[in-house]
């Protein structure tokens, strides 16, 4: 019998989202980004070592965490930690926790084994009970003469910038914390890329307390990325994207995030398996996204203050737990989403995860591609919506499986993508219904202009066409023509417009452009083909649309062609000519 009664203690940080992207600042992006991490995945821990607690941390990262600790410690730990939130970010990040005792005969030797389902599944609803009844908010006094933070806009301005360069700003103490912290991890760099040579010889579990760009730079290294540049650095700023950016002035913000985690965990009954989940799921992504930018993104050279400088061509606004956001070139985005999506579904079902589960692990993600000078705030919550809307076709899908077996062995990885344009709506789920859906009720049509969200392999195959059409020269004026064909969405006026645009193409050009249809109809329909039916895999095309069956008693229309043409100018051409009119 243990002397000590042990409680468990989770941690949740509030509106992070709220806090990271409060501003459409790089700087205070990053530095919110970089000082959440450290508090999530450092200063909990910190927190019991300063007060002498004996503590057992399960799992602390992705804004979460959950800890094992002696009951009769836990108001004294729970409070630091909530000190330490408000001191660090200025009041402006919180943390809420929630507490559940432990059985008295679960002690230091068994804690990790324990079948504890039921103390766990009453600690989650202790949490989100306490986060759905936050504490009251006391409105700050207000007066016409207090000047605003000059970057979030919400606070009162405290200070004059950091920077000497800048005159004339104002920030909230919060704003200069961020910028701070922003500060100390560029001085810090090429410190760290110094001091890999030493970390090589420490393993992913140590490395997972880390700070946010000690991570990412040794996992980088782990991928063999070329860190021999002396001096590199983060883009300044965004407007620094446009020096490498290949596609017009355009970057892309990537959402990527894990499915059904919150299911899975519920399914893991000790501490210890949630340990090694939450851990194989932290050390996946970040793999992941190393792949991904060893293969796209290597260091570029740009010019500051007149002199050529090395600089990441791409920026991590938030990596871990089981999500990744992250800006680049608009050119490179879609291939850097697909690497992370289908490399994380390799990674993260590894042997460890297979043992706790027989649920697949996939991830969802969201692209934006949009103009550098567009508000940021706007641009998040897009990629936020393209994001929910790849997890509901993810859903949808996964609803027809029936076979319980199939069902945890459905691979649910999807990829959507928005580009920006002026009259772009916010909700990817609005802008889907107004552009590329219609129905006609009255003569049971239904016409579907896109394929999002897209299964990995399937944008693969869309991402090589695109290439093949830039080296095939199909040219921008026709593309342009063959999609306002297709946003006619019908069977008369959609295939006379699209017909004649074909004919103006070469003949090898015309051969290409029809055989992206019967490709991608085909793939759709070999998932309904019918053994004893010979032809029931070949698709029905009525250009630029291939049958789909039918759905709601309604014939479904769709084609690819529209994906190709959005995608057509923000796809690596790897040599290829500009796709321009020859």
């Amino acid at each position: 019998m243990n002397s000590m009664q042990k409680s468990l203690v989770a941690f949740d940080t509030d509106h992070i989202k709220n806090y990271v992207f409060g501003t459409d600042r790089l700087k205070e992006i990053r530095g919110a980004s970089s000082l959440l991490d450290r508090l999530n995945r450092t200063e909990m821990e910190k927190a019991a070592t300063d007060l002498h607690i004996n503590i057992k941390n399960i799992y602390a990262n992705g804004g979460s965490g959950l800890f094992v600790v002696d009951k009769d410690s836990i108001k004294d730990f729970v409070q630091r930690v909530q000190q330490v939130y408000r001191k660090q970010s200025k009041g402006k990040a919180s943390v809420t926790y929630a507490i559940q005792d432990l059985p008295e005969d679960v002690s230091d030797a068994n804690i990790m084994t324990c079948d504890l389902e039921k103390e766990l599944e009453l600690l989650k609803y202790r949490l989100i009970e306490k986060k759905g009844c936050p504490n009251s908010v006391l409105a700050l006094p207000s007066h016409p003469f207090i000047t605003y933070c000059s970057s979030c806009g919400v606070e009162y301005a405290e200070k004059g910038s950091l920077d000497a360069q800048e005159t004339g700003t104002f920030y909230c103490a919060s704003c200069i914390e961020k910028q701070k912290e922003d500060i100390r991890i560029k001085n810090h760099i090429s410190r760290i890329i110094r001091d890999l040579r030493s970390y090589r010889i420490m393993g992913a579990e140590q490395v997972a307390k880390f700070d946010l760009w000690e991570r990412i730079l040794w996992f980088l290294d782990q991928e063999k990325y070329d860190l021999t540049r002396s001096g590199v650095d983060r883009p300044e700023d965004f407007n620094e994207f446009r020096q490498f950016a290949e596609a017009k002035e355009y970057i892309g913000l990537i959402y990527a995030d894990a499915n059904n985690m919150g299911q899975i965990v519920d399914t893991l009954k000790s501490p210890e398996k949630r340990e090694i989940f939450a851990f194989e799921v932290d050390k996946a992504i970040h793999q992941a996204m190393a792949i991904a930018i060893k293969q796209y993104l290597p260091i570029v050279d740009i010019v500051r203050n007149g002199k050529s400088e090395p600089v990441f061509p791409f920026d991590i606004l938030l990596v871990g737990g089981d999500d990744i956001v992250m800006v680049t070139n608009a050119a490179k985005a879609m291939d850097v989403a697909l690497t992370v999506a289908t490399r994380f579904r390799e990674l993260a079902n590894n042997e460890r995860i297979r043992k706790l589960t027989s649920i697949k692990l996939s991830l969802c993600v969201g692209v934006v591609l949009a103009p550098i000078k567009y508000p940021f705030g706007l641009l998040q919550d897009m990629a936020e919506s393209a994001l929910k809307f790849a997890k509901t076709a993810a859903a949808n899908d996964k609803e027809e499986v029936k076979d319980q077996k199939e069902r945890d062995a459905f691979d649910g990885t999807r990829i959507n993508f928005q580009v920006v344009t002026g009259g772009s709506h916010p909700n990817f789920n609005e802008t889907y219904k107004k552009t590329y859906q219609k129905v006609d009720k009255n003569r049971f049509l239904e016409f579907h202009a896109s394929l999002r969200a897209y299964k990995p392999e399937d944008l693969e195959l869309l991402l090589n066409a695109i290439r093949e059409g830039h080296r095939l020269n199909l040219g921008r004026t026709k593309l342009h023509q063959l999609r306002e064909a297709i946003l006619e969405k019908n069977l008369t006026t959609s295939v006379q417009k699209g017909l004649a645009t074909l004919r103006n193409w070469r003949e090898k050009q015309r051969t290409y452009v029809v055989g992206q249809v019967y490709g991608f109809g085909q793939r759709r329909q070999m998932q309904r083909s019918d053994p004893r039916n010979p032809i029931s895999d070949f698709p029905h095309v009525t250009f630029p649309w291939f049958a789909d069956g039918t759905h709601k008693e309604r014939n479904v229309y769709r084609t690819s062609l529209l994906d190709f043409i959005e995608l057509y100018d923000f796809v690596t051409r790897e040599g290829g000519n500009n796709g321009d009119e020859v």
